[in-house]
């Protein structure tokens, strides 16, 4: 449907796609586990460049959020063009408050803050560690989170770092929009590179064609269409040295 307002002739009627990371700089992240971190985010943003090439009409604008004892915004809460977007160093130190996480994110999801006809936002969320505020908090703030249009809407990723052991994948999968993936488990420095690549390309091409209609839809009913991530090959090096 139109919207009345004339486009140049030439130009290319954009759509915002709103890209969160949501990253866990916890004390149990120290060493290499911290450093594959922020080296795979930014091998990641020339792949999702890449990637969206074929979509000049899609506009990304990133943020991140960061979160150990407490969250608070690592880039934002103003969103940058992808363009523009630098990712900064993370250390580590406290505890796990994934609650405080996402609640950050909620009133950024709300209507008023998100583009009518926007592309549905995506959301990475990337632990090592089950969450450490207050008992109930966590499943109130997922409950919360699902209540909002676009957060039902939005491609919502996890990635569990480190053994099965030291995340709580039942938690990371209340996040999930996509059952059928479920948690991303990188458990060596290889497939964690992998896995943030994989996830914020996939997530950043199906969302450019994603419906972009508010339409009823459950919390496990996505709009976007995702493949199966492959495997890191076990040949590769990374696949095998454990954190």
């Amino acid at each position: 449907m139109s919207t009345g307002v004339p486009v140049p002739e030439g130009s290319i009627a954009q759509r915002t796609l709103q890209f969160f990371w949501i990253a866990d700089y916890s004390g149990s992240m120290t060493g290499r586990k911290i450093a594959t971190l922020n080296q795979a985010i930014r091998e990641a943003l020339p792949e999702v460049k890449k990637a969206l090439a074929s979509h000049p009409e899609v506009a990304v604008k990133m943020r991140a959020i960061k979160f150990s004892d407490t969250a608070s915004w690592h880039v934002g809460p103003q969103p940058v063009p992808l363009e523009q977007f630098v990712w900064p160093e993370l250390k580590t130190a406290g505890g796990t408050s994934t609650a405080q996480a996402i609640r950050l994110l909620l009133p950024e999801l709300a209507q008023e803050k998100m583009p009518r006809h926007g592309c549905p936002p995506i959301c990475i969320l990337i632990s090592d560690g089950a969450c450490t505020d207050p008992e109930g908090q966590y499943d109130a703030a997922i409950a919360e989170l699902l209540k909002l249009p676009w957060g039902r809407r939005a491609v919502r990723l996890a990635i569990g770092v480190g053994d099965e052991s030291d995340f709580d994948e039942a938690e990371l999968l209340k996040f999930v929009s996509h059952q059928e993936i479920g948690v991303l488990k990188a458990d060596t420095p290889g497939k964690l590179v992998h896995y943030i690549v994989w996830a914020s390309v996939a997530a950043s091409v199906g969302a450019s064609a994603g419906k972009s209609k508010m339409g009823a839809v459950g919390p496990n009913d996505p709009n976007v269409a995702l493949p199966v991530p492959e495997p890191l090959p076990a040949a590769d090096p990374g696949a095998l040295d454990v954190f």
